[in-house]
């Protein structure tokens, strides 16, 4: 993953949807569908043909978060995420902010996290970066659907990729958007995640995340 901190965030997230499951879910975390068993190679193969239709890096553009959703800055001030309030706060690393949606049965829908940038990560070369550490954290099937650099957030520039992996824990197939935006005075790390298979109803709320995603 992008830094040791989110790192050790995604490994809690991915122990804890190894535990406790994931199933399907409605658009914006509303109705939650039947659950459904997924994460193989074999069923996710090709799966990201048709990224692009189902909010895409193009759709990324800088907008308020919709008047019903929850606010949260990280401890420095630097970052300020927004999520629908179905999304709740999980635990995480002193200096983040993590939010998951959730079953009525407690299992784990969908993942978003802010962190503050740590070392090694730089805008250019960003997409790279990410699924060569993804890789070297033992996913496996890393591969990138779409990239693109210079990306508009609100007063910030950032790097964005979507990619897709299967886990080390539990062997689930996810996709991710990860960016790594760049403000005035801060860089944050962005990283919303949901299973392959759930892309096309919670994809958009992880794109609607990050497009309202403030750092400055």
């Amino acid at each position: 993953m992008a830094t040791a901190t989110s790192r050790a965030i995604n490994r809690r997230w991915l122990v804890a949807v190894a535990t406790a499951g994931l199933v399907g879910a409605a658009a914006a975390g509303a109705a939650i569908a039947p659950a459904h068993r997924s994460g193989s190679r074999a069923e996710n193969r090709g799966a990201g043909a048709g990224v692009l239709a189902h909010g895409g890096l193009a759709s990324l553009r800088p907008q308020p978060a919709p008047a019903a959703w929850r606010h949260a800055t990280i401890a420095s001030g630097a970052a300020t995420v927004s999520h629908p309030p179905r999304w709740t706060a999980i635990p995480g690393d002193s200096g983040t902010v993590s939010f998951a949606l959730r079953g009525r049965d407690g299992r784990y829908l969908g993942y978003l996290n802010v962190t503050p940038r740590q070392g090694e990560e730089r805008p250019a070369g960003w997409a790279a970066f990410r699924v060569r550490r993804n890789a070297a954290d033992e996913d496996t099937d890393v591969r990138t659907l779409a990239s693109a650099e210079h990306v508009r957030f609100a007063g910030a520039r950032g790097s964005c990729v979507i990619d897709d992996y299967v886990s080390r824990v539990g062997s689930h197939a996810y996709r991710e958007l990860a960016c790594l935006v760049t403000g005035a005075h801060s860089s944050s790390v962005f990283v919303g995640a949901t299973l392959v298979p759930d892309w096309p109803t919670l994809g958009p709320v992880v794109m609607r995340a990050a497009s309202s995603l403030v750092e400055r």
